[in-house]
């Protein structure tokens, strides 16, 4: 599939072919499933942590965020999935330089 494809780039160092081809999944599924889909939301977290390697934390931020508020209305607030995603939003913030919502 794409997605194993674009980590496979990943784990090879480049964050930019893994970029695109993730942003190129996430456009067949969102297609296929409709945007608010778990599936969806799985892309846009590998896809915000292709951002991240790349040194582009605001977006990262934005993908993981829309992918807490996908998994959160699939799985409920007090789901494992979601507090892995919170956990990297808080390093996407950390990253930002904002200790507090760190």
């Amino acid at each position: 599939t794409l997605t194993n494809l674009a980590n496979a780039h990943g784990a090879l160092g480049d964050q930019h072919t893994k970029r695109e081809m993730l942003e190129r999944s996430l456009e067949i599924k969102e297609k296929h499933y409709g945007p608010d889909h778990v599936e969806v939301a799985r892309t846009l977290n590998n896809l915000a942590n292709a951002h991240g390697a790349l040194g582009d934390p605001h977006t990262e931020r934005e993908m993981l965020e829309r992918s807490l508020e996908i998994k959160e209305k699939h799985y409920g607030p007090d789901h494992f999935k979601v507090a892995r995603t919170l956990h990297n939003l808080a390093n996407a913030h950390g990253d930002l330089g904002d200790p507090h919502t760190k």
